[in-house]
């Protein structure tokens, strides 16, 4: 399973694949006075990391958020055959705001990730805050586990290993919270789906074979319910 810690690095490896990419073209920048092949170099150099930061682009992302990433990367190799032959450096400073445009995308994935991801305390407290007028009995349904268990965990002194469920159903009300009621977010995993052969999200929160299938239809509720 990629778990939410494991969806974090993946983020924190991109955003730094990003980032040196932006410092590579800065250095192409301090060769004074500009060889003559530098364009031809700029315009290699460029699809080169185009491609490279494409490749490596986490799956994990929302789809417009890869939309927005691959939209920034195709727009800087545009602006690298359009180049103004009179001013090389105008496409290398376009394509030093695309990279950062595309390191706002990822910085902001990353703010949406839930915190605490690796105490199960600090989940618990979160999803308790987010869904606020239910119930301890029916949280306890969600997480297919005990009120008495989460009484346990949430009294723990030390930190406690969340358990696959425990982050997955943080991650899905972190995604659908925006664009439903606490009661609403509740209702969405009863609800039976014809993408998952009439069964609710409920039913197979607990096959990892459909986490990613179940995520999408929780980007899905977000975008057509909320921001």
């Amino acid at each position: 399973m990629a778990t939410l810690v494991g969806e974090r690095n993946e983020l924190e490896r991109f955003e730094e694949l990003v980032a040196a990419s932006s410092l590579k073209l800065l250095e192409a920048l301090g060769e004074t006075p500009i060889p003559d092949d530098y364009l031809d170099r700029w315009q290699h150099t460029a699809s080169r990391l185009s491609d490279a930061i494409n490749r490596s682009v986490p799956p994990s992302l929302d789809p417009e958020q890869l939309a927005e990433i691959r939209g920034e990367l195709l727009e800087i190799l545009q602006r690298v055959a359009d180049h103004d032959p009179e001013r090389p450096l105008d496409s290398v400073e376009a394509a030093l705001l695309g990279l950062e445009a595309v390191r706002h995308v990822v910085r902001d994935a990353l703010d949406r990730q839930p915190p605490g991801e690796g105490d199960a305390r600090t989940l618990l407290h979160d999803l308790q805050e987010t869904l606020p007028r239910v119930g301890r009995k029916d949280l306890a349904e969600l997480l297919g586990t005990s009120d008495r268990s989460i009484q346990r965990i949430l009294a723990s002194p030390t930190l406690v290993e969340p358990s696959r469920r425990l982050q997955i159903l943080a991650r899905l009300v972190f995604l659908l919270r925006r664009g439903w009621t606490p009661e609403g977010v509740v209702a969405w995993f009863h609800r039976p789906r014809t993408e998952l052969g009439g069964r609710s999200v409920l039913e197979v929160i607990d096959e990892a074979d459909l986490e990613q299938e179940i995520l999408e239809l929780a980007r899905h509720g977000r975008a057509q319910h909320g921001s």
